[in-house]
């Protein structure tokens, strides 16, 4: 490594990193285990009646939670279903309300054998639905869990069900990790998509990983097994009766429930073995014409809601060098641009790509409102959702400012857009981390600069077009690492915002330069990765180089994009980001940074694979994706049209996307939790298998 990489604390976490992947290489003499199947209670061939005799449960005169069991046949699944709550139960006080729905087999005579259940008895079969509906009507708990009888609880199912609802106030549902006999992991909460489909969130993975082993909050949790407030479940009317006999009712309860501002929540705590189906009676082509027929009208209610979680939005990192300054004049020549830089590059070694040459947009401006224009709407056409761009204040002294002054202004274009901080000083190096007299502006960071910040900020916070998660106002910071105390910094934004009436910020750190900590602990609420600080991978062997001079360093584009993808995902939030491509030859010709081997299509899946993650693993209101950048020509890393790819990483941006079509104008603006239609009238849920 060069003596500019070495000193990084990019490079000093990377190498952490690969010592400690290193060491647990060595330690493990074995292959990782398989997936272990959980201990299940065995299905009995004959004598349910005389093994449920002797079963005894605890039935409350006052019950904490009514717990609700629709069964229909299949008398062995519920002995074992009743049999494994019997050996693992809960702390909170329980009744068992077991509707029978016109059983034909052993399920009556074994009900009538097990002591401490409260039964009910449908005498024609009227279906899931209204079995639930029913014994919610005469439930005595405070809360109701729904539990299918072709489940077997584990220990602290219900008691870590009922936490979540301690813990976060405004949790409306709570569901548990279903896996299957296997072992193998059937849902970790599930996501909405916006043709009706119920995508199973880690579907036949390990319910070990860490990722499904965090709560968090969920479009939808299956109704095999959830918790909700009996309140609530009669405020929203119950199931609704539309979808009777079964099938995405329990979907509809998810959005009536969001409707009215609560959560759902996934709690990998709560851990229940579910068949999954096999208690469906109806014959396949019943049960297809069902799905098919509650599925029309589970969307032409909830078409809008399911447009809005089906969504991730994506915002491209924005340069604004692309005008003249008098300081960039003065300091680096007369008309100096980020042009200037890119057309001086020239070729290091074989096979190298550069310079890199604008297409469409051609040598731009930015002081020209035409150029401005002509970007949002490149960008908006190929899926991207916003400007993120990056501002330059230095105590109260701004520079490149012009684009975005005139941008609010004009009130053109009519595009989402947020600021970046790029709070670290100037240099002759270009990298913000000049010394002595490389320093061209420096940054005096303190607490009479970080009002004086917030305050020239609140007309550009204000402006309809400025992002905003939940409802407020997205600001990220390049480097936090340089203020004195980020907590008081943080502190000071948020106490003048809530005074001017803008409500709370969302703030987020920018993951540059090794920053690893939660942003809780300073005051902020997330973090933006930002490839390829950290996880960068070198080329294997080096490139041989025709320019003698060469001191930098070239790495592995593939490699470090596999690498960003199969990160571990912090406990805190996370926004991710994908990097089109990077080569700073134009401004550092002998001391470059390369990232060899981009393509359209590898940057696709890297792409594609952040936006299939944060669509499962991001709640509502947070499915934010970055590209690491619009248009940073000098860094060769751009999604603007170049003479060697034309709209290549575009198209691949757009590809992407897949299915995910970026939202009206009028809902692109917000990324809280997507509005949802008035509550039908009618009463009931539904059951999605």
């Amino acid at each position: 490594m060069s003596p500019l990489i070495e000193s990084t604390a990019s490079y000093r976490h990377w190498r952490e990193e690969l010592q400690a992947e290193a060491e647990v290489v060595a330690e493990r003499e074995e292959p990782i285990s398989a997936i272990t199947p959980p201990q299940m209670f065995p299905a009995l061939e004959s004598g349910l009646v005389e093994a449920a005799a002797g079963l005894v449960l605890p039935l409350a005169a006052d019950p904490e939670v009514s717990i609700l069991m629709p069964v229909h046949n299949q008398a062995g699944l519920t002995l074992c279903c009743l049999q494994s709550v019997a050996a693992v139960l809960p702390q909170a006080s329980i009744e068992i309300i077991v509707i029978d729905d016109a059983s034909t087999d052993e399920t009556p005579e074994l009900l009538m054998s097990v002591k401490g259940i409260r039964c009910l008895r449908n005498e024609i079969n009227q279906g899931f639905l209204l079995s639930c509906n029913r014994g919610a009507a005469l439930a005595r708990g405070r809360y109701l869990h729904l539990l299918n009888n072709d489940t077997q609880v584990q220990a602290g199912w219900l008691d870590t069900l009922l936490k979540v609802f301690r813990e976060e106030p405004e949790t409306g549902i709570a569901g548990s990790k279903l896996v299957y006999p296997s072992g193998h992991l059937q849902e970790a909460g599930a996501a909405l998509k916006r043709d009706g489909r119920v995508e199973l969130i880690g579907l036949n993975q390990d319910p070990a990983e860490l990722i499904y082993r965090r709560r968090r909050r969920v479009d939808h949790c299956s109704a095999a097994s959830i918790l909700i407030e009996k309140a609530l479940f009669d405020r929203v009317g119950g199931f609704d009766e539309v979808y009777a006999p079964a099938y995405y009712e329990d979907c509809d309860l998810s959005l009536r429930v969001q409707a009215l501002g609560r959560h759902v929540v996934y709690e990998p705590s709560s851990v229940v073995v579910h068949h999954l189906s096999v208690s469906t009676n109806a014959r396949p082509a019943e049960k297809m014409a069902r799905i098919a027929a509650n599925s029309t009208i589970f969307l032409e209610r909830w078409q809008a809601s399911l447009d809005a979680l089906d969504a991730v939005r994506l915002i491209a990192f924005f340069l604004p060098q692309f005008h003249p300054i008098p300081e960039n004049d003065r300091w680096w020549g007369k008309g100096f641009t980020e042009w200037t830089n890119v057309t001086r590059a020239k070729p290091n070694f074989a096979g190298h790509q550069q310079p890199h040459l604008p297409a469409d947009l051609g040598f731009y401006d930015l002081r020209l409102a035409e150029t401005r224009q002509a970007q949002a709407d490149l960008a908006r056409e190929y899926g991207i959702q916003g400007f993120c761009y990056y501002y330059y204040w230095f105590d109260g002294k701004r520079l490149l400012n012009r684009p975005l002054d005139e941008i609010l202004v004009s009130g053109e274009p009519d595009f989402p857009f947020c600021i970046c901080w790029a709070n670290e000083s100037w240099s002759r190096r270009w990298d913000g981390d000049g010394r002595g007299s490389d320093i061209l502006m420096a940054q005096q960071h303190s607490e009479t600069d970080d009002l004086a910040f917030i305050r020239h900020l609140q007309p550009m916070l204000r402006d309809h077009r400025y992002i905003r998660i939940h409802g407020r106002p997205l600001i990220l910071v390049y480097r936090i690492e340089l203020f004195p105390d980020p907590a008081r910094t943080a502190e000071v934004w948020r106490e003048y915002c809530a005074r001017s009436g803008l409500g709370n910020l969302f703030l987020a750190c920018v993951q540059s330069f090794g920053l690893t900590a939660d942003p809780r602990d300073f005051g902020f609420d997330a973090v933006v990765e930002f490839p390829p600080h950290d996880l960068s991978v070198p080329l294997d062997p080096q490139p041989e180089m025709d320019n003698p001079n060469f001191t930098g360093r070239v790495y592995d584009y593939r490699a470090t994009a596999e690498r960003f993808m199969q990160r571990s995902i912090p406990e805190h939030r996370f926004f991710r980001t994908a990097m089109p491509s990077w080569d700073n030859t134009a401004r550092r010709q002998d001391a470059g940074t390369i990232f060899l081997g981009s393509t359209p299509p590898l940057y696709e899946h890297w792409l594609s694979t952040l936006i299939e993650q944060t669509r499962q693993l991001n709640p509502p209101g947070e499915r934010v994706v970055f590209v690491n950048a619009w248009n940073e020509w000098a860094e060769g890393n751009h999604l603007e049209p170049d003479q060697l790819y034309g709209h290549g990483y575009l198209e691949a941006t757009r590809a992407a996307l897949g299915d995910m079509v970026p939202l009206r104008p009028e809902l692109v603006r917000e990324t809280a939790v997507p509005a949802v239609s008035a509550l039908s009238t009618s009463s009931g849920r539904s059951k999605a298998c």
